[in-house]
């Protein structure tokens, strides 16, 4: 079964899923420089400072110019619930530095694929002959697409390249849910695929291996 589509926390962003409790939800926002009198000493203090609150459980949220001060928790989206154990802890690495450098969340995120190449099946020294190795075992192109650009992207914010992430932190937010579409394309899927499978009549398991050994021979 798939995840259900989640939407990072936004400045001024009108709904998303809430840092506190995880529901999408609607937000409502309130800039402090609107509550504070003309001409009081924190009046123009106040201008970088907004509060946003969740219509679901009504925690309130905290941004400082523009962006995420309180709750001090990542806007990224969390780890795929089947994503191996092995990958856990870069992934949640990357969310944990994504709002102050999303050039170093990219870059850990580039590790990840490399680490679930390998829980893939293949060697782990090399992601681009892996990736290679991978369409040629019949990756999907929308999956191998995918695995290209976190790669691509990962490697240009630690070699001079083209694309900084820094110019445009949404590419690097977009990562996290790239890792995430292909742990659900390449193992959730086959994983729930494998259980229905495995709950039909023995009898008919069988029949259906014979079958696809006659097929086979």
């Amino acid at each position: 079964m798939s995840t259900p589509p989640y939407t990072p926390a936004a400045f001024q962003k009108t709904s998303y899923n809430c840092p506190y409790c995880g529901a999408f939800a609607v937000q409502a926002w309130l800039s402090l420089y609107s509550k504070i009198p003309g001409g009081d000493p924190f009046e123009q203090a106040s201008r970088d400072y907004h509060m946003s609150r969740c219509a679901h459980c009504g925690a309130v949220c905290m941004w400082f110019n523009g962006a995420l001060l309180i709750p001090d928790q990542s806007s990224a989206e969390p780890p795929h619930v089947d994503m191996p154990p092995s990958l856990v802890d870069d992934f949640n690495e990357a969310r944990v530095v994504f709002s102050r450098s999303p050039r170093s969340a990219a870059a850990v995120l580039r590790l990840v694929i490399q680490k679930l190449c390998i829980e893939l099946g293949q060697k782990g020294k090399n992601i681009n002959d892996d990736i290679a190795a991978l369409v040629a075992d019949g990756l999907p192109v929308r999956v191998q697409q995918a695995l290209d650009i976190v790669r691509v992207v990962g490697n240009e914010q630690v070699h001079p390249g083209q694309l900084d992430v820094r110019d445009d932190p949404a590419i690097a937010a977009e990562l996290f849910r790239l890792v995430n579409f292909i742990v659900e394309d390449r193992i959730s899927r086959p994983k729930a695929i494998q259980e229905l499978y495995d709950r039909l009549p023995q009898e008919k398991r069988e029949w259906i291996e014979k079958r696809d050994a006659k097929q086979q021979s």
